[in-house]
């Protein structure tokens, strides 16, 4: 049966400073892709690509009204800012998010450049986007993937650090219980259980946590927030082993956190904003 939403699909991190940031995810161990200019949008990035899923960093390289509300969120610093959900199709998704009340904007269709075994193709996406007025402090939008061959490709998911792909997303939110209403427009009746003070949201694969502060820094102890106020605030990652991941990281001389036997934590410091939780499941 074909879906308005099937998942996570990948992650965007906006980054005040591309080079810096490519540098430092380098430093991190992933294998970063080289950039990719989005010329419809007046945006670059570069992807850490995984079997099934992806996170990207994204700069402003030309001031454009597609990117103006980057621009403006840009301001405060930068970090986790989006995640785009996998679907079936955009106009699906493009129904489904109208009858849903979301006020969608109308499928938008762009294209990037790839390099694939000397040749030059075009990966080519169609997005859904919703307005900031139903963006449950994260902002979610629709990724449909017309040429998945030149995104998802196995010698591009091999990364030094051991990286697998995405395990979940963590959400700061003062009262996460507010947002089940708006939640379920987007997966569906029942998808946002209270789980403590906080919730978490069933996408349909990888789940997202919606943590007051207090929960957060219990969790994250060491860990400075980005941002004052409700942000998407950390990306958990799967690698093969902590051990080899944490070895890589010293040996690079990256600031990590081990607050417990099953998680490393790298800092918003190290990773252009982004606060990284690397787990083994």
């Amino acid at each position: 049966m074909s879906r308005a939403v099937r998942g996570l699909d990948h992650v965007v991190v906006m980054v005040d400073g591309i080079d810096a940031a490519e540098a430092a995810y380098r430093r991190l161990g992933f294998q970063v892709q080289p950039r990719g200019f989005h010329r419809k949008l007046g945006t670059a990035n570069h992807l850490m690509i995984f079997e099934k899923d992806y996170f990207e960093i994204l700069g402003i390289v030309e001031d454009t009204p597609f990117n103006a509300e980057r621009r403006e969120w840009l301001k405060e610093g930068g970090g986790l800012a989006n995640v785009a959900l996998a679907t079936d199709g955009a106009d699906l998704a493009f129904d489904a998010f109208r009858a849903a009340g979301l006020q969608p904007d109308a499928p938008l269709s762009f294209d990037r450049a790839v390099e694939i075994a000397g040749r030059t193709e075009h990966a080519r996406f169609r997005t859904v986007r919703i307005p900031k007025t139903h963006m449950p402090v994260v902002g979610f939008f629709v990724c449909d993937h017309l040429t998945p061959q030149f995104v998802y490709r196995a010698e591009w998911a091999r990364h030094a650090n051991g990286a697998r792909g995405i395990l979940g997303v963590t959400v700061i939110a003062g009262q996460p219980h507010e947002w089940t209403g708006e939640l379920e427009k987007y997966f569906g009746a029942g998808s946002a259980r209270r789980e403590g003070d906080g919730l978490v949201v069933d996408t349909g694969t990888q789940p997202i946590h919606y943590l007051t502060p207090e929960a957060y820094g219990r969790r994250y102890p060491g860990v400075t927030p980005v941002r004052p106020g409700d942000h998407p605030a950390l990306l958990a990652v799967r690698v093969d082993s902590l051990v080899d991941c944490e070895a890589l990281l010293r040996g690079n001389g990256v600031t990590v956190i081990r607050p417990d036997a099953d998680r490393l934590i790298v800092p918003p410091s190290e990773a252009a904003h982004l606060t990284l939780e690397f787990r083994e499941r």
